[in-house]
Order: structure tokens, then sequence, then C-alpha cells
């Protein structure tokens, strides 16, 4: 693996949820980054002037500002599905019951590898990244703390109210910020993120004219590819590191995994650990029904799991039902790759991610959006964020 300095901007980190923001360029979502601060140490954020709970990548240390970007996005939403339910983070489950089934090839998987696809076992079939981009979303750019009713903050969806942004708030009626960002027409741009906490899935990158609409739609109309021999991990210090990184969509044996078809998109390259609660019980749940995180003798709700610490058991699927059953302790989902001798999974020791994408030669120069779409495998989560760029011949 090769080790560089990068000199780019700041990043983001913290450590609730499943949460993921565009880091390079800034983003609209990143609208509050001079009046709220997210800790890493308290798990949240706070109205006050930012500078810590961040790592700045070209000067280690130094203060950083993103604010709350990586509360975006929406919750409830399931593959095949017409819109999401905003409740429904890990309810495991075809929501709509309309059969879409998952398109995702195996070695594709981010979680609960050794469950064969379409058993009982195979809890995460109806979630985002099992069939990449076919997810509904709540909104193209997100929704600020996952929902858009304030009393629903579940998933750690803390979103600070600030004079920017209030909880509920469509990403899509952010105000531009200008980033002095120019992609060459035709050429390679870089692009970085920041996962806080690591669910799986994975991600792909997008555009939309600054004019139009900012719909799903749009962005699908511009997917962008990526040029995988640059992709890269970014580390506290600033170096990043090389990886051989895992894509679908982009050749004829995937094209049609993808929503759109042939769109092309990146497995996360962090080995996902410890998924969360595990089995929690909907409000109404039975405990003698088959799979109950109900019931008192359930194994499933404390371990050990069938077939070792990190094994899997099939869900309730029930209203407000929790589970998250499989790859559920320290162990990591799939191989991953070292850095100094040590395991990079989890969402430590790395930063972020480094991405060289391809900017489409048959495109207008003119101000464009740049999209940034996260389909989680282990919840039926998607985050998105929005960045303004330009582009020139």
């Amino acid at each position: 693996m090769m080790l560089l300095r990068v000199g780019s901007v700041a990043l983001c980190i913290a450590t609730v949820a499943g949460h993921g923001c565009i880091t390079f360029p800034t983003s609209r979502n990143a609208v509050d980054a001079h009046e709220v601060s997210c800790d890493a140490n308290t798990d949240g954020c706070s109205a006050k002037a930012v500078g810590d709970g961040c790592v700045n990548a070209t000067h280690p240390g130094q203060p950083c500002k993103n604010g709350q970007a990586s509360f975006w996005y929406s919750q409830g939403c399931f593959i095949g599905c017409p819109e999401c339910d905003h409740l429904s983070g890990r309810r495991q489950t075809d929501l709509c019951k309309l059969g879409k089934k998952a398109t995702l090839p195996q070695y594709a998987r981010s979680v609960n590898l050794k469950a064969p696809r379409f058993s009982e076992l195979d809890i995460y079939q109806h979630n985002p990244w099992s069939a990449p981009g076919s997810a509904p979303v709540a909104d193209a750019c997100g929704l600020a703390g996952g929902s858009p009713w304030d009393w629903n903050r579940a998933e750690a969806g803390n979103y600070v109210n600030t004079t920017h942004a209030r909880h509920g708030q469509k990403g899509t009626t952010l105000p531009a910020i200008p980033t002095g960002i120019e992609w060459k027409i035709g050429g390679e741009a870089e692009v970085q993120w920041q996962v806080r906490n690591n669910h799986g899935g994975g991600y792909s990158y997008r555009l939309c004219p600054a004019e139009s609409p900012l719909t799903e739609e749009c962005f699908k109309k511009h997917q962008l590819d990526f040029v995988p021999e640059k992709a890269a991990l970014l580390f506290p210090d600033g170096t990043h590191m090389m990886i051989n990184g895992t894509y679908v969509g982009h050749d004829a044996a995937t094209r049609n995994v993808t929503d759109p078809p042939g769109s092309m998109w990146a497995r996360i390259p962090i080995a996902p650990t410890a998924l969360g609660p595990v089995c929690i019980p909907g409000p109404h749940d039975d405990p003698n029904a088959p799979h109950s995180c109900a019931a008192k003798n359930n194994h499933a709700a404390t371990g050990p799991y069938p077939g070792g610490p990190c094994g899997c058991s099939p869900c309730p699927q029930t209203p407000g039902s929790d589970c998250s059953r499989c790859d559920g302790c320290g162990e990591p989902a799939f191989p991953p790759f070292m850095h100094e001798g040590k395991p990079v999974q989890g969402v430590g020791p790395v930063i972020g991610m480094v991405d060289s994408v391809k900017v489409p030669a048959n495109l207008a120069p003119g101000k464009y959006i740049l999209g940034f779409r996260y389909d989680c495998e282990a919840t039926a989560q998607v985050w998105s964020n929005c960045a303004d760029i330009t582009l020139v011949k």
C-alpha cells in the first residue's frame, strides 16, 4: 500500500449511527458549520462555535468546520418501495410487500456474508444496498435528522435546530454554498467523504444542473464513474493509503444490478463491526411469536448467536422492532485493509474516503450540484449530501 500526503479540506468525524457526509467539496448540508459543533466524545452536536470533533486533513490538530452535514438522510427506505416511512430504520422487512428482490452480487455484499441470499437468515436483503439506487429517498439532498417530525429522532437523528436549518428540512431547500471548485469537462476530479458509523453498504456520486429541480430523477441522469486505481483511505495525519476498491454496475455482468442500469457504485471499503442493538421489540410484540424480540428466553437479544457470537437469527419484522442480529460483534464483516499493522474496520483508525471520478465529456459548462448518495446495507437508510461545483471546458 502506498502512503501519500493529502492537501485538501477539513473532514468531520464522530460516532453516531450510520451517518456519512461529503467533506470535499464542502456541501450545502454544512450550512450551519459556524453555528454548530459536532463532538465525537459526546456522540452528538451542540449549538456553539464549531472547532472540535473534527480533524483537519491539511493541518492536523487544527479546527475544522463541517457542522451537521452527516445528519441529512432518509429512513425506512426499502428496495422496491415507492416511498420511505421515516420510521423503520432497522425493521428488516419488505415494508411495501411488492416483492423487489436483491440484485447485489455476493462479492459486493458488506455484512452478513455467510447467510445464503434469500434465506431466512438473509435479514438485510430488503435494505438499500441490496439493490443499489433502487430504494426511495425522502429528499435527494437528505432530510435533516432523517424524519419530517421533530419528535422522531430515532437512529441518532438528533439534528440541532439553528438559524440556518431545522429538523425535518429538505436538503434541496438549502441555499448554495459557493465552493470555488471547478471540474474540467472530460477530465477527472477528487471527492472525499466521511462515514461516522458503519452500517455497511455503498455509495455513488451524481450531478444535476444547478438550474434544474434537484430530484433523484435529475441526479440519475448524470451518474459519475469512479477511477478505481485512485481510490484511497484518508488518515488523521493527512496521509492516505491507496486501496483496491469493490465496484458494481460498471461492467456487462453487473450493469442491471444498479439503478439506473449501468451506474457505477462503490462498496464502502471499511469493514463494518458491531452493527447495533441486536434485537429490540416493538410496542406490541408477542413474546410467543416466532423470532420475537420480546421473548424472555430469546437468546438473540443478548447472545451468543447461533453459530457463534457473530452469527445470525431471523428477525421478527414487526412494527417498531429494531433488529441488527448479524455481524453484531467486534469482528469485521469482511477482511479489512491493514494500516500500520492494524485493521481498518468500524470507524477507526480511518478518517475518510478519497475518490476520483470521471467528468462526462458531453456535459455543458456551467453550475452543477454534486450529489452524494450512501445506501446502507444493515439499515434501511440512505445518506445524502449536495455540493456546488462548476464545470469548465
